[in-house]
């Protein structure tokens, strides 16, 4: 007798080699990386808990720079930005360490993260920090321009866990004043494993 192995495989292993293959044909390596990656670990009975990590700001600029920063998973139809913070963060600083639980995209200032806040009209407790990129101003503090970019600008940046971090450890950002980028600015990223 002659198995046939399409009919004979569980439930479980069907729906497995209909999404795996779906992801091989469809999927370019960075999504693949992305989808797979772990962002929870299971915790007392069984019960996913979300990984967490650290996220640090360093300025290595003159000038303050003012963006929106936080976490989603895109490819959650209901996803909204986890934990998102807007910050001020003058020249020649560095934030605290801030914790985040893990989901599977991080960005600061990028155009998605702005977007979600903005239709989930999540509570925003700085409206002038809500923008695409990363103002940089010269503007003295209480002056009507301390977070506009006087100075420049730097294009958002969004990274993706699997591909350029894991859940376990230390993000740093870091601004960068650059002639040769659009607006004057970069971020640059690294990350520390634990």
């Amino acid at each position: 007798m002659i198995r046939n192995p399409i009919i004979n495989r569980t439930p479980v292993q069907s729906i497995l080699a209909v999404a795996l293959a779906v992801l091989m044909t469809s999927c370019t390596p960075t999504a693949l990386l992305n989808i797979s990656a772990p962002t929870s670990v299971f915790g007392p009975a069984g019960v996913p808990v979300p990984r967490g990590y650290q996220v640090s700001f360093i300025n290595n600029t003159a000038f303050r720079a003012i963006f929106t920063s936080g976490a989603y998973d895109p490819l959650d139809k209901n996803t909204s930005p986890i934990n998102f913070g807007q910050l001020r963060l003058e020249g020649a600083s560095t934030s605290g360490q801030l914790t985040q639980p893990c989901r599977k995209t991080f960005s600061v200032g990028g155009a998605e993260l702005i977007r979600l806040i903005t239709v989930t009209d999540l509570p925003v407790n700085d409206p002038r920090a809500l923008i695409n990129g990363v103002n940089f101003s010269g503007a003295p503090l209480g002056d009507p321009l301390e977070a506009e970019p006087t100075e420049g600008t730097a294009l958002g940046l969004t990274i993706l866990a699997g591909v350029d971090f894991n859940c376990m450890g230390i993000m740093l950002f870091t601004f960068e004043q650059d002639a040769t980028a659009p607006g004057g600015f970069r971020i640059d990223f690294s990350f520390l494993p634990n």
